[in-house]
């Protein structure tokens, strides 16, 4: 899909929700600051003058049909496989693609496997405060194995992160991948190379057809006996029954999990008792108001210039 905002001003029309007061002022201070030509539009009656939106799923808008096929829709959010439930989006969609972000969700993924590959949390919070020789020899970071099923924007930045720290790093997704020092695996029978190799298996994945529920009783048998799960992509990478099973029978030693297939997670869903289970927030990496302003400032630039956005969404991908 090729896609132009054509003409000199553009016009842009912010729906982000709870937060719209706060993205709007950011992106006026940021609209003077680069002396850039483009207008907030405060009335969404003039909706033939609207040429891009700033848009968040908890917003007030649920009608895109009111707006121009020409409108290109910005998410703030990295995925938008919510926003894709609504049939009336028709517009151009991109999903949000921030450096400051990217690099939130790898420093979130690196500190969650360093707790389990040094014991941290044997020390955090103790069942008593005892000194206790301690004896075990653990591994060294070029011993352990990182698999990450998803070496997209974010996989990719993790990836590399773990690198540096001298990690055995192999990642998986539908096309193979050039990083260096990451063996890249693609296919089922890389699938299932990396679910039966890995140590610690980090998801990153977007929600598609082909990856819901990915983790399931099927490929948890292929995981290597005692892994670490850590999902920070979607919560519908995984049937949650079947990974509380693989908890209870030791297949998977541990896991760490950010995003649910319900969110808020129930407050009496099995995860949040579990003794091998943590669970956050959805907070591996929120977006962040100032950076993601300015990569949707720099993405109408390019679309301006005739460029292609960076994040275009493939409606049919679902990223």
């Amino acid at each position: 899909m090729c896609i132009k905002i054509i003409g000199f001003d553009l016009n842009i029309f912010v729906s982000t929700g709870p937060r719209n007061g706060e993205y709007k002022k950011v992106l006026l201070d940021e609209i003077k600051a680069q002396s850039l030509d483009c207008t907030l539009v405060e009335d969404i009656s003039e909706t033939s003058d609207i040429n891009a939106i700033i848009y968040s799923d908890d917003s007030d808008i649920s009608d895109f049909s009111i707006f121009s096929d020409k409108t290109v829709i910005f998410s703030i959010f990295a995925g938008v496989e919510k926003t894709l439930l609504n049939k009336t989006i028709r517009q151009p969609l991109v999903r949000l693609i921030d450096v400051e972000m990217t690099e939130c969700m790898a420093e979130w993924c690196v500190a969650h496997v360093l707790r389990y590959h040094l014991d941290l949390d044997k020390f955090i919070k103790p069942e008593k405060r005892k000194w206790t020789t301690y004896y075990k020899e653990r591994l060294l970071a070029n011993q352990v194995n990182i698999g990450i099923l998803g070496l997209g924007t974010l996989g990719s930045a993790t990836a590399k992160k773990f690198k540096k720290l001298d990690f055995n790093v192999t990642g998986w997704s539908s096309t193979e991948k050039k990083i260096s020092g990451v063996n890249s695996l693609v296919g089922q029978v890389g699938l299932r190379k990396i679910l039966s190799t890995s140590d610690y298996l980090i998801l990153l994945l977007p929600l598609t057809e082909q990856t819901k529920t990915i983790i399931n009783s099927a490929s948890l048998k292929i995981v290597r006996n005692g892994a670490v799960l850590i999902n920070a992509g979607r919560g519908g990478l995984i049937e949650d029954n079947d990974l509380l099973k693989a908890l209870d029978s030791g297949r998977i030693s541990g896991c760490t999990l950010d995003v649910f297939n319900e969110e808020p997670l129930p407050n009496d869903h099995p995860f949040w008792f579990h003794d091998k289970v943590t669970v956050t927030p959805h907070i591996s990496a929120p977006t962040r108001l100032e950076s993601s302003i300015k990569s949707i400032l720099a993405n109408i630039s390019r679309l301006k210039e005739g460029l292609q956005p960076i994040g275009l969404v493939k409606k049919e991908r679902f990223y």
